[in-house]
C-alpha cells in the first residue's frame, strides 16, 4: 500500500484538506501549530455478484464528528477493476458533507462512481456514501484508505495491524503516517520525545547484534 498512501494527489490533497493552521495560548505566547496527518485504516473490499446496497453512512461518524464543520478525514477509493452503475460503483451524495446531522441521506440522492480501473474517487469523512449493488456475473475490486487528523484516535490500531518488523523496512515518511510520529503540539510522545527515535533507535541496535538474533528482544 506504500505507493498509493503516499500518492501526491492524494497524500497532497489531504495535506492541503485537513492540516489547518491553528493557534494556542500557553501564558502569554501565542503558539501556532500544524496538525500532523496519518493512516486511520486501509481495506481491501470485494463485492460479490448479487451482494446489495450498503447503507449510505459517513466515515467520520468513527470519531463521532459534527457536521457542518471543518474535516477530519480524506477518504480514497481505488478501483482495481472498472466501476460501472451495474457492479456495485461507491453510491456517492455530492455535497452531503455540509449537511447537519439531523438530515438523513437517501438512495435517490446518491450517484454512482463510474470510473475505469486505475481510477480513484477522493472525498471528505463528511461524504455519505456506500458500496452499491452488484447486479453482474464478476466481483467489483478496490482497495480504500483514509487519511485522519493526526490528533484522532485511528479507526484500526496501526501499532498492532503492522508489525514493527514491517515497519522498519517502509520508507519514514510511511513510517510517520502510521503514527510513528508526534502531532503538534505533542501528541504521541514518548517521555516527551518523537516516537519515531524508537525506530531510529530499533535500526541502530540491529545493526550491531549478532546475525540470527531476535530483533524485537
Amino acid at each position: 500500500m506504500t505507493e498509493v498512501v503516499l500518492q501526491p494527489q492524494f497524500l497532497g490533497a489531504a495535506r492541503r484538506l485537513l492540516q489547518q493552521p491553528t493557534h494556542m495560548w500557553i501564558g502569554k505566547i501565542r503558539m501556532e501549530v500544524t496538525p500532523s496527518v496519518q493512516v486511520s485504516f486501509t481495506q481491501a473490499i470485494r463485492i460479490d455478484p448479487g451482494q446489495g446496497r450498503q447503507p449510505l453512512h459517513r466515515d467520520d461518524a468513527m470519531h463521532l464528528w459534527r457536521h457542518p464543520g471543518p474535516p477530519c478525514r480524506l477518504q480514497l477509493m481505488l478501483a482495481l477493476n472498472d466501476f460501472t452503475s451495474a457492479n456495485g460503483a461507491t453510491l456517492v451524495i455530492p455535497g452531503s458533507h455540509h449537511w447537519d446531522d439531523e438530515r438523513a441521506p437517501t438512495y435517490a440522492e446518491a450517484v454512482p462512481a463510474v470510473m475505469p480501473a486505475g481510477s480513484a474517487l477522493l472525498w471528505p469523512g463528511g461524504v455519505y456514501h456506500g458500496g452499491g449493488a452488484n447486479t453482474t456475473d464478476s466481483p467489483r475490486y478496490s482497495l480504500s484508505v483514509a487519511l485522519d487528523l493526526g490528533n484522532l484516535r485511528q479507526e484500526e490500531n496501526q501499532y498492532l495491524a503492522v508489525p514493527r518488523e514491517t515497519v522498519m523496512t517502509l520508507p519514514e515518511e510511511v513510517q510517520r503516517l502510521l503514527g510513528w510520529d508526534r502531532c503538534p503540539p505533542g501528541l504521541g510522545q514518548v517521555e516527551t520525545q518523537d516516537p519515531h527515535l524508537l525506530l531510529e533507535r530499533t535500526q541502530e541496535e540491529l545493526a550491531t547484534r549478532p546475525r540470527g538474533a531476535n530483533p524485537l528482544k
